[in-house]
């Protein structure tokens, strides 16, 4: 053992809470960001089909995240409990193996995808408009998909280590040069070409996830003052089959939420088109960032719960619980108030002039942003489960919270608004985007329903 439990755990008042888990949370909304600078360029210089391909293929690169993220969380709950614990020789093992296991599993699903590529879109409802814009993006982004999961793994390790600004500063520089890329690629040498603005796009986001990928392995890999570090692998497969059992949450969460684009994605086209997908892609931006900020918190905190955990600081782990959900029915709050205010120009900044576009994104929006109020409960009840190392109940709360939740009220909530607003095209419409708002309110009173439930057995309450 080289270093005492102690020594990692601190007492945080509310405000020194937030300002150690902010370098995290921006480093997470700045990694979501690619898609949406992407889908920015594309959608002003590619037109609306180019852009709304970029939301049709998402879907596939989101499951590509989920296993980083899987990776991420699920290792980094397991090597921070063992931190707490006191043993950083068997955490960096833990963490060296979990590495290298995940970048085999990344090139076997590039792979895949390389071959499986066009009839995986077709299953995705892709049109044959919008089909050649697809598979340009994708057979760029593909060779880089491990990199994609490396960066993923990495933002999680970077908080557990106790980095999370030298994670913020990677992002940063992946940021940089994926917008950098997109101005140059997409702004200026497309010359309002869709296929090669689709093309610039992913050359963009490809030189963006080297920076994010590549530059923090050599970092691990190097000798530096970090409490982990890449070296010889602690080699047992119970360390694997322990990692994705505690990150299966977030694996689900990230499927699951690509399964409901694909829903969200084929009725939007079935009722208004290609039109309708882009309204819809302009709200996923828009919640790709909440859901970026409430996940960058619960990655941030997460370390800190795991170590209290490992050294069995219940006193720790009760403060950290209650000061977390203070801060996010803050977050929560002031993010709808913020989105519902800024809902025209948002949808303006994708709209490229399109009046009809512009109207079904605000209307979009403006209903959507209230499911806000209830996105960060069970976001932070899942991460807080997956922290305890018990990723049954994590992956419970999200398999149920996406999936059973979301699927059920996207088909009972717009039959509901059919026959009590009025048996018009328009109120189903409307209902379609309410679906969001009633499943999360039922994923958060699940929520309270498991933190009741489990408080004696973790003495978090």
């Amino acid at each position: 053992m080289e270093e005492t439990n102690t020594s990692i755990i601190k007492h945080y008042s509310i405000g020194k809470l937030f300002l150690a888990v902010l370098p995290t949370i921006f480093a997470v909304l700045l990694a979501s960001m690619y898609s949406i600078v992407d889908g920015i360029f594309v959608s002003n210089f590619g037109g609306t089909a180019a852009f709304a391909a970029l939301n049709q293929v998402g879907p596939i690169f989101m499951i590509v995240a989920a296993v980083g993220i899987m990776f991420g969380t699920g290792g980094s709950a397991l090597v921070g409990k063992i931190l707490g614990e006191g043993d950083r020789e068997r955490a960096n093992g833990t963490f060296s193996f979990i590495a290298y296991c995940m970048i085999g599993v990344g090139i076997v699903i590039s792979a895949i995808l390389w071959f499986a590529l066009e009839p995986l879109l077709q299953a995705l409802g892709v049109t044959e408009t919008m089909m050649p814009y697809c598979i340009a993006y994708s057979h760029i982004l593909i060779p880089a998909i491990t990199l994609f999961m490396l960066q993923f793994y990495f933002q999680s390790f970077l908080a557990t280590a106790q980095k999370a600004g030298l994670g913020l500063l990677f992002t940063i520089l992946a940021g940089v040069t994926n917008i950098v890329g997109d101005a140059l690629l997409v702004g200026v040498l497309s010359n309002g070409d869709p296929l090669k603005a689709v093309q610039g796009a992913a050359i963009a986001t490809a030189a963006g996830l080297f920076i994010g990928g590549v530059v923090p392995l050599i970092y691990f890999a190097c000798k530096n003052k970090s409490l982990l570090r890449l070296g010889k692998p602690l080699t047992k497969i119970s360390i694997v089959l322990k990692t994705c059992g505690n990150g299966i949450s977030e694996f689900f969460t990230n499927i699951s939420g690509s399964l409901i684009n694909v829903v969200y994605n084929s009725l939007f086209l079935y009722m208004i088109g290609d039109v309708g997908v882009a309204a819809y892609g302009t709200v996923g931006y828009v919640n790709s960032i909440f859901t970026a900020i409430a996940s960058g918190f619960v990655l941030g905190v997460s370390p800190l719960i795991s170590y209290s955990y490992g050294a069995n600081d219940t006193d720790n782990m009760k403060d950290l619980h209650k000061k977390s959900l203070i801060l996010v029915v803050i977050f929560s709050v002031v993010a709808t108030v913020v989105i519902e205010l800024l809902s025209h120009p948002l949808a303006a900044a994708f709209s490229h002039g399109d009046d009809v576009l512009m109207q079904i994104t605000v209307d979009g929006l403006t209903i959507f942003t209230l499911s806000f109020l209830f996105k960060g409960i069970p976001t932070y009840a899942s991460g807080l489960f997956t922290a305890l190392n018990n990723g049954k109940v994590s992956g419970i709360i999200s398999i149920v919270r996406t999936l059973v939740f979301n699927l059920a009220t996207i088909v009972v909530v717009p039959v509901i608004f059919f026959h009590v607003f009025g048996s018009s095209y328009e109120a189903a419409f409307y209902g379609v985007w309410y679906s969001v708002v009633f499943s999360e309110l039922l994923a958060t009173l699940m929520s309270f329903l498991f933190f009741r439930g489990y408080k004696k057995r973790y003495h978090y309450a």
